[in-house]
């Protein structure tokens, strides 16, 4: 029965097709379209009989056929959520539909049913539903619901997120037993509240609401969306231009980042994308080590919330790439695009010198008798200047690993609290603590076995001094030489500008590659990129190897030949370091 169903789907499609792009025709050409070749006229009904049932399709009187008309907009819509388990209608199914009917602002009618998808249920969705996969076993498949959903949607327009996906998992449900549904006015949520509010931020279904004063409760449960969508399309409709809006289909019909030929044509190579909409307007800048790979991430991105960049998918009509011989230069690319653009679903982020010290500033001096001044504490620092006296211990290969430190720093000798309670014993703890980030951890190992046996374990496990560079790569030379998609690839960072980049290729010469790194080039960043430049150098993770280069030349390339072959080598983690990198450090 489904199969007879499947094939009349394919001839309705067929002629939903021809009528679309031809526009009206009479019934013996549709029926030679569909069908191949002419029909004979006592065939004529019975041929035409499949396709009576589409209602997508409308016959006059008169025998000509053309694509029914969409419902023109009204005061009542449908807000329509959706759970389901794939990014797309051919990978996932509908586990949930969530649907509102909507009219001046008041729910009229509601429409909430959970069923069988017939596949596993991934844990995040199962999560979202407040069920145990196991529970839906016992649920009815969708089939059994579709015609109830088809009459509560009726002929109203569809607000979603992601109007035309949503949709489009709806259509592939009745589809997969052999029946078509006809397309009603589809509104984007997130389109049509960029158009109507002239948001210049992303537009995401929390930040709409807020921007409305309308309050949410858990953006993310389908129940919830529903209410709130239905709360959004009310006042967006009562804006100027709102009926316009909810009276045709939605632009947002863009679906770039859905196609897999989108990522298909782009190189596995390191580089800087930016999605623009119909308009070209740049939405969202990127970068990516490898630009097909990212690519394909997006067409595979979950519908609804559980996106980190909600209604970006459904906007992007065309992507611009630019290709970089290496990922740091892409995230140099990337940082200046974002600064010069300024798309809309980007934050714009201040790159600052990332504070890889810690300070002790020193005890300041009482002015009042009646009042001590307040206690120094540990503090990140950019390092020693003339300007910043106290103690320093530094530099931490990134800003986070001086963080955690000073953080266990606090912990362990409980500064916080002494602070506040105890001047005379804080200032004792606090020269405990700064021993402890020095090299000394007799006292912290003490403090830490009466308090408990996982923050002995963390205390042990701290190393201070090999959490240290050996020299501050803001004013020092670094190498890092790490393994690339081509061979082995080595970089030479100079006082955070990028002096040089090249790779070792299989059977090349390991001298000429530490002299191409050593050469005096061109630089390949600029001084306004160091802050970025140095965010990376800090990011690098086993098995990159990290080196501090001395000036005089034959060592340099001497360090540089020696970590390409510890490289090959596979050379093992020394023992007892909680974090590898920390052993391909040299001095």
């Amino acid at each position: 029965m489904v199969a007879s169903k499947a094939g009349f789907l394919a001839l309705r499609d067929r002629a939903y097709a021809f009528l679309a792009e031809h526009g009206p025709a009479d019934e013996p050409t549709l029926l030679a379209h569909v069908y191949g070749g002419p029909a004979p006229l006592a065939l004529g009904p019975k041929l035409a009989a499949p396709l009576a049932g589409d209602p997508r399709l409308q016959r006059d009187p008169d025998g000509t056929w053309s694509v029914g008309g969409q419902t023109q907009a009204s005061a009542s819509f449908t807000a329509l959520a959706l759970v389901v388990t794939g990014p797309t209608p051919g990978r996932g199914r509908i586990v949930r539909v969530s649907a509102r009917c909507i009219q001046h602002g008041q729910t009229l009618e509601r429409f909430e049913v959970t069923v069988n998808p017939g596949k596993r249920v991934p844990r995040y969705v199962a999560a979202r539903l407040g069920l145990e996969p196991a529970a839906l076993d016992d649920l009815p498949p969708f089939v059994d619901v579709l015609d109830d959903l088809v009459r509560f949607l009726g002929a109203r327009p569809i607000f979603a997120q992601d109007a035309r996906l949503t949709w489009a998992f709806v259509d592939a449900e009745a589809r997969r037993v052999g029946r078509a549904l006809a397309e009603p006015i589809l509104v984007d949520a997130n389109e049509a509240s960029t158009r109507l509010l002239e948001l210049e931020s992303k537009p995401t279904l929390a930040l709409v609401a807020a921007h409305l004063g309308i309050g949410s409760v858990q953006i993310g449960r389908s129940d919830e969306d529903a209410r709130v969508l239905g709360l959004v399309g009310s006042r967006l409709l009562d804006r100027p231009g709102g009926d316009l809006v909810f009276g045709s289909s939605a632009s947002g019909a863009s679906t770039a980042l859905r196609r897999g030929q989108t990522s298909r044509a782009l190189p596995d190579e390191p580089g800087v994308y930016v999605m623009r909409d119909a308009q070209d307007t740049p939405l969202y800048v990127g970068k990516a080590r490898r630009l097909r790979s990212r690519m394909a991430a997006y067409v595979h991105r979950p519908l609804g919330p559980t996106r980190r960049l909600e209604g970006l998918v459904a906007a992007v009509d065309t992507v611009d790439t630019t290709t970089c011989a290496t990922d740091l230069e892409a995230l140099v690319l990337e940082d200046r695009q974002i600064r010069g653009l300024l798309p809309r679903f980007n934050t714009v982020r201040q790159q600052r010198t990332p504070r890889v010290w810690i300070r002790l500033p020193p005890w300041p001096r009482a002015t009042s008798r009646k009042r001590q001044p307040a206690a120094p504490r540990l503090e990140l620092s950019l390092g020693p200047s003339a300007d910043d006296d106290g103690e320093f211990v530094g530099p931490f290969r990134n800003e986070a690993a001086a963080q955690q430190a000073r953080l266990l720093a606090r912990d362990v000798f409980d500064l916080d609290r002494l602070r506040q309670t105890d001047r005379t014993e804080y200032a004792r703890r606090l020269a405990q603590a700064w021993a402890f980030l020095r090299g000394d951890s007799a006292a912290a190992e003490d403090l830490a076995r009466r308090r408990s046996t996982p923050l002995l374990k963390t205390v042990l496990a701290f190393d201070a001094r090999a959490e240290l560079l050996p020299a501050d790569p803001r004013d020092a030379r670094y190498a890092v030489v790490r393994p690339g998609q081509t061979g082995i690839e080595g970089f030479v960072i100079e006082r955070g500008v990028l002096r040089a980049w090249t790779i070792l290729e299989d059977d090349d010469d390991i001298t000429r590659f530490a002299t191409d790194l050593l050469a005096q080039v061109e630089p390949r960043t600029a001084a306004e990129d160091v802050d970025v430049v140095l965010h990376w150098l800090g990011a690098q993770r086993p098995p990159a190897r990290l080196l501090s280069l001395p000036s005089e030349s034959v060592a340099a390339a001497d360090a540089i030949e020696d970590a390409v072959l510890r490289l090959l080598a596979g050379e093992a983690r020394p023992a007892g370091l909680e974090d590898p990198l920390d052993a391909l450090v040299d001095p």
